[in-house]
């Protein structure tokens, strides 16, 4: 038998939770073995000085521990609850404030004219009107790429 099973014996024989034959057998390693004795001995103390332990009285009741408990959690829901509300007005607040306002600055952006590029023709036609959107016209020139060869390239891994 492995030495934890023996302290689960030993432990439910201190507790008195075995049965005849268990008992009997425990009784019999008591009497042989020295090591089981001495690993006796030593929950027997243990045992006996968990029992001696004074324990602590309290200065409330339970009752009152509980009620304190609670008062707490429900603060802290509530606390929850006002910041949680707290954050959606401050996003509904800067939504509306940013619909209404007057230096939109978006539309700041849509309506200035570029200054630092040459105007060509269809800018300066284009400049009595706020925006201009280039559909046909690139505003950059794209550069055309190279074209491939009509040759079929020769496969040398055969």
């Amino acid at each position: 038998m492995e030495k934890r099973d023996c302290f689960e014996l030993l432990s439910a024989y201190l507790d008195g939770e075995v049965t005849a034959t268990e008992r009997r057998q425990v009784e019999e390693w008591l009497s042989t073995d020295v090591s089981i004795k001495c690993l006796y001995k030593r929950l027997l103390n243990l045992r006996q000085g968990l029992q001696s332990i004074p324990v602590p009285t309290t200065s409330q009741s339970s009752e009152t521990t509980i009620n304190q408990v609670l008062a707490r959690v429900d603060r802290r829901y509530r606390l929850n609850w006002t910041l949680g509300g707290a954050v959606v007005a401050a996003c509904i607040l800067g939504a509306i404030s940013g619909l209404f306002s007057g230096n939109s600055r978006m539309l700041e952006i849509a309506t200035t004219q570029p200054t630092e590029l040459t105007p060509t023709a269809t800018q300066s036609a284009a400049a009595d009107s706020p925006l201009m959107v280039a559909l046909n016209n690139p505003v950059i020139e794209i550069p055309k790429t190279a074209v491939a060869p009509n040759e079929k390239p020769v496969n040398n891994f055969n």
